[in-house]
């Protein structure tokens, strides 16, 4: 009995584990078969990934190689630039030498054109002094004229009233006043000063009368001569009244 319990016991168990592990063989092969279609999901994802990679591998080195010649055109254009920055400089430098040697000439210039500018101020200043004694020397000349004129109508003048009182150029008349009528502008003491000078032909020693109207004053002598008047001394013996200043001063011609 016990042994027919024990063996039904483990025919139980046996049953149990039979469905058991069939159960799991199931399970394992529903497992499997997930992981089956896993594995080829993955594995299409994987060739698909791979076809991708493939492409963009494909692209990147169609970059790659546009990339290596953009940059081998640039070291080129670098190359180029660098060799035109070296021809830039050696032409800055050639240029800062020259703008130095110009600047040089443009200092010296400006000194020589400040030079000649003072000339020519100097040159302009003394050809205006020369214009204005020019000019001073161009009136001269025609007030020289002018009074040569009157010299000349006056000498012939002149040289009638000479022939018509016998005279010649020989004839001496320095002791003789020219006709002449002034006036007595000043008075002090015995010496009087008249309007009648050096110009008007007097010389100290001549004579002249002294009247008011019709009244005479009397006679004075000329001792000092000046170009437009002179001082004169009054002779005692001929006064004949108090001489005053406007009084008439007349040529004795006695």
């Amino acid at each position: 009995m016990g042994f027919s319990i024990t063996v039904y016991q483990t025919h139980v168990n046996l049953q149990t584990a039979a469905e058991q592990a069939k159960t799991q063989n199931a399970n394992l092969e529903n497992l499997r078969n997930t992981l089956t279609n896993e594995k080829a999901v993955v594995e299409a994802s994987l060739k698909r990934e791979r076809v991708a990679r493939a492409y963009a591998l494909a692209a990147l080195e169609t970059q790659v190689e546009a990339i290596a010649a953009d940059l081998a055109d640039k070291e080129e254009i670098v190359k180029t630039t660098q060799a035109r920055s070296n021809d830039l400089s050696d032409a800055l430098r050639i240029a800062e030498a020259t703008k130095k040697q110009l600047t040089t000439e443009v200092e010296g210039l400006r000194k020589d054109i400040n030079t000649s500018q003072q000339r020519t101020d100097t040159f302009f200043a003394q050809i205006l002094t020369l214009t204005d004694e020019v000019n001073h020397l161009k009136s001269l000349k025609l007030q020289a004229q002018e009074r040569e004129s009157q010299l000349r109508n006056q000498i012939g003048r002149l040289s009638n009233v000479v022939q018509r009182n016998g005279l010649d150029e020989f004839t001496d008349v320095l002791d003789k006043p020219p006709a002449l009528d002034g006036r007595v502008i000043a008075i002090q003491k015995d010496l009087l000063q008249i309007s009648l000078g050096q110009d008007d032909g007097l010389r100290i020693g001549h004579q002249l009368d002294v009247y008011r109207g019709a009244l005479y004053l009397g006679r004075v002598q000329i001792r000092e001569t000046q170009p437009s008047s002179a001082v004169c001394e009054i002779i005692p013996e001929y006064q004949k009244g108090q001489i005053r200043k406007d009084d008439n001063v007349i040529t004795n011609l006695n």
